[in-house]
């Protein structure tokens, strides 16, 4: 996580504990020293030995000898905000069928403001795993397949006022606001979002959105595998079946899709 100087104001420490918590995030088999968790969010050793202590005691960082690690008090919650659209029954049995049909990795995520959030992955059979991304990641909207599904379809003016806001973000994945709009374009007038190993090298991912009445994406469904499975024939196979488990999740889950808890959601 880079280094960056702690926000000033009344939201301080909620801010400082979130840069702790996303260190400890990143580091999550190993876990870190105190002395780790300063250098990873800047924050003075002091000030992180307080924060630390005051987590632990809360049950947000377990701590085992002189290392720490996110607690287990953020299970429970982060099954409620994974399901806070009410899509995870939905999305379920769509998921294990295209883990099954595919026997390679399948991604769901949901938009939150600027981001895209993992809140689901199945792996496949296939021997050669595409775990691009865990359960609670989040990218800037536009990284990868899944987050571009997600921000192709938005509205045009929440579009361009997210490609405005957000450039800095995405140039730490070396997205340039160029080339991410041409990937719009693209993705819109192809009804899916094609990934083909621009992040990482090798690997491809395919995704499309699931879709509010309005057009507005909510989710979006991916399946990740090596570059050599997503092209030709196979891709157009795989996107049929994305699209086939998005309209079954759009039709299945449409009285959800337009509640207000799913405009949570939206940019704006």
């Amino acid at each position: 996580m880079p280094t960056a100087a702690p926000e000033k104001g009344e939201h301080q420490n909620v801010a400082r504990a979130a840069r702790v918590m996303a260190a400890l995030a990143g580091a999550h088999e190993t876990g870190l020293r105190l002395t780790d968790v300063a250098e990873a969010t800047g924050l003075g050793t002091a000030t992180v030995h307080r924060l630390l202590a005051g987590l632990v005691r809360h049950g947000f960082v377990d701590q085992h000898g002189n290392r720490y690690f996110l607690g287990l008090q953020l299970i429970g919650w982060a099954a409620s905000a994974s399901a806070r659209y009410g899509l995870a029954p939905f999305a379920d049995a769509g998921l294990e069928r295209l883990c099954f049909e595919t026997g390679d990795t399948v991604y769901f995520s949901l938009i939150a403001g600027l981001d895209s959030v993992c809140v689901d992955r199945r792996e496949g059979l296939y021997p050669i795993k595409t775990l691009t991304l865990a359960v609670g990641d989040r990218r800037p909207l536009g990284v990868g397949a899944g987050s571009l599904a997600l921000l192709a379809f938005q509205p045009e003016a929440e579009r361009q006022t997210i490609l405005a806001e957000d450039g800095e973000r995405r140039l730490k994945f070396g997205i340039r606001d160029d080339f991410l709009t041409a990937a719009l374009e693209r993705a819109r007038a192809d009804g899916f979002a094609l990934n083909s190993g621009w992040l990482i090298p090798g690997m491809s991912g395919v995704a499309v959105p699931v879709r509010r009445a309005d057009g507005r994406a909510m989710a979006a469904i991916s399946v990740a595998a090596v570059t050599t499975r997503l092209s030709g024939d196979r891709l157009d196979d795989v996107v049929a079946m994305l699209k086939r488990e998005a309209a079954t999740i759009e039709a299945n889950a449409a009285e959800v899709l337009e509640t207000p808890f799913a405009r949570r959601g939206a940019h704006r």
